[in-house]
């Protein structure tokens, strides 16, 4: 493409080794499959695995991320345990966030991406655990003059598919109106 690429800072990777086991792993994976044209991976920001806890356990993943960790910074990909490591976007730099990581970090993330001059960012779902959290999100984007995008995957869920078949299926000429609710019931831990 003859589009200037976006820069993407994906916060939240996972371990990207088969069994996948993140949506941020996933993202990763696209962008560096050359799956989203307009956009080159070149820093990640994961919280786990970069933590001196991970890096001296034998958790399930810790040997699979630093190898391909290092198979990435052969590329020039980044990595990093916080937003805050991560330099500042430069001026003119299009700079792409994507947050997949603990729903009740996102707004202090968000913050962070927004603060390091990241122009755009997608957020996976759910966003924050209070409305209150989102509302201060929207308002610090809006005020920097950044877009967020709200992801939502449960497209592939079987229920879903289910009823769209059974939508698809139907004859004559009646129509039908389906609605999903989703409730992520999240205990209030303040």
């Amino acid at each position: 493409s003859s589009t200037k690429k976006a820069a993407v800072l994906l916060v939240g990777c996972g371990q990207p080794q088969k069994p996948i086991r993140s949506m941020g792993a996933y993202h990763a994976i696209q962008i560096i499959d050359g799956r989203v044209p307009d956009a080159e991976l070149k820093y990640v920001v994961e919280p786990w695995y970069m933590s001196d806890a991970a890096k001296s356990s034998k958790a399930p993943g810790v040997e699979q991320f630093f190898a391909w960790k290092e198979e990435q910074e052969k590329t020039g990909v980044s990595f990093f345990e916080t937003v805050t490591d991560v330099p500042v976007a430069g001026d003119g730099e299009l700079r792409l966030a994507i947050i997949s990581a603990r729903t009740a970090d996102n707004p202090a993330l968000l913050d962070a991406c927004v603060d390091n001059g990241c122009r755009a960012i997608y957020l996976e779902k759910p966003g924050a655990t209070t409305v209150k959290d989102l509302e201060a999100m929207r308002d610090k984007a809006s005020a920097a003059n950044c877009a967020v995008y709200m992801g939502f995957n449960k497209n592939v869920s079987s229920y879903l598919t289910k009823t769209r078949h059974f939508v698809q299926n139907q004859s004559g000429d009646a129509k039908y109106d389906v609605t999903f609710v989703h409730n992520n019931n999240y205990k209030n831990t303040v």
